[in-house]
């Protein structure tokens, strides 16, 4: 058994050992094959050259006489630069022979006299000479040639590795932005928590320490203007008491709102009749400042997945500060638009007012932090947390001429989420 398996493994060492060597020999082969075609088609084009001296010469020999060599040297010439020194050789001594045979007496014969031999010996150095130089030139011509191939790939492959290299440099650039949008975005996110925790603290702290001596202080002013119901002086004071009570009031509440997390109730929502409805709602406030809105609503809006309350919550923030910034009167123009490329639903406010200082924007959605003297500094705060919440964002639009402008995107509901949604509804009819 052991034989049979060594006996096996030599044959099929030596049936691979053959398949080589065929591929070997049959390449060879080819290659051999090819040069003796390229070697005969230069010689048979340096005889057919030769050929044709012979023949122009013969017909201009009236013309040539007593010279018959100047066409045999032309001959030399191109058979030593095509095809090298080889059948220049050739044609040399084909070219002394004929020039001997046909051009000098005794015609069509040849004499070997002392004359004929120098002058033949002669013929054929000059002609040597001459091929060998042309065909130095043809192998000088054809390594320059091929040194520019080599150099043209040479060129080529440096030009691929520098783009190569170009896009390696491209990724990486990419990848380490990306690791510092992120890395920034979660130093943000840190920060953002511990101002949270802190306003956290302030809220319990404030809503506990400040909200009975509020309401202690409140149903006294309320006590006092019934007392004095014709005291124009000290109800005019009451009413500023009580308007700076509220403010007080309103700081707290948005401290609380801002720290107590918020139970989002998504349902189908038209963002349009969302809009009409915020219209419908502070239009006695718009009209009291003399504003007036411009309203563009796409018309093939699906319906949005989205918290109603919290979505009207961010458009009166937003109105809000458009009003504030515009106490001489203005327009606001609001927009709705599909992007169906990105998925989302974008909506854009924008007002006529004072705008927005270019170093405010970077720091417009952190809490505590405004610009009006009397903000608290959590409406736009709030407005990001929901949006985000959303899975959507908003965003300043910088370079306004006039005024300022926030875009807000919403993710458009998947088909499983709707298909979800809508058989929900059918199983609640039935029910």
């Amino acid at each position: 058994m052991g034989a049979r398996i060594e006996q096996g493994t030599v044959n099929a060492f030596e049936m691979r050992g053959r398949i080589i060597a065929r591929i070997v020999k049959l390449f060879i082969g080819g290659r051999m094959a090819t040069r003796k075609k390229t070697v005969l088609l230069q010689y048979g084009a340096s005889v057919i050259v030769f050929g044709l001296a012979l023949l122009f010469t013969h017909l201009l020999w009236p013309l040539l006489e007593p010279t018959a060599t100047t066409l045999f040297f032309a001959a030399i010439v191109i058979a030593a630069f095509y095809g090298g020194l080889g059948p220049g050789l050739l044609v040399s001594v084909l070219s002394t022979h004929a020039i001997d045979y046909y051009f000098v007496p005794p015609f069509h014969g040849m004499e070997l006299s002392v004359s004929n031999v120098v002058r033949a010996g002669v013929f054929m150095l000059v002609a040597t000479m001459t091929s060998w130089l042309n065909a130095s030139r043809k192998r000088l011509m054809e390594e320059i040639e091929e040194r520019d191939r080599e150099r043209e790939k040479f060129l080529t492959q440096i030009s691929r590795f520098n783009d190569e290299l170009q896009i390696k440099v491209a990724a990486a650039t990419q990848e380490l932005s990306t690791a510092n949008n992120a890395l920034l975005q979660t130093q943000q996110r840190l920060a953002r928590s511990e101002r949270m925790a802190v306003v956290g603290q302030m809220a319990a702290s404030l809503a506990h320490e400040i909200g009975t001596p509020l309401n202690a202080v409140s149903g006294h002013m309320e006590l006092l203007a019934a007392n004095q119901p014709g005291h124009a002086d000290t109800q005019r004071r009451i009413q500023i008491i009580n308007k700076q009570l509220d403010f007080i009031v309103s700081i707290v509440r948005s401290l609380l709102e801002w720290t107590h997390e918020r139970r989002m109730v998504l349902q189908p929502t038209d963002l349009n009749a969302l809009v009409r409805e915020l219209l419908s709602l502070v239009a006695p406030t718009l009209d009291k400042h003399a504003i007036t809105v411009a309203v563009t609503l796409e018309p093939n809006l699906p319906p949005l997945y989205a918290d109603r309350d919290g979505l009207q919550q961010v458009f009166l923030n937003l109105i809000n500060n458009s009003v504030d910034a515009m106490s001489q009167g203005g327009q606001i123009e609001i927009t709705t638009r599909l992007d169906r490329h990105a998925r989302v639903a974008e909506l854009v406010f924008r007002d006529s007012g004072t705008g927005i200082d270019p170093r405010a924007l970077d720091h417009l959605f952190e809490p505590m932090w405004t610009t009006k003297d009397s903000g608290s500094g959590f409406g736009l705060a709030i407005a990001h947390e929901i949006m985000v919440e959303h899975g959507g964002q908003i965003e300043a639009i910088g370079g306004q001429q006039q005024g300022a402008a926030f875009r807000l995107t919403l993710p458009l509901p998947s088909t499983n989420v709707v298909a979800s949604a809508q058989s929900e509804e059918v199983m609640t009819d039935v029910a």
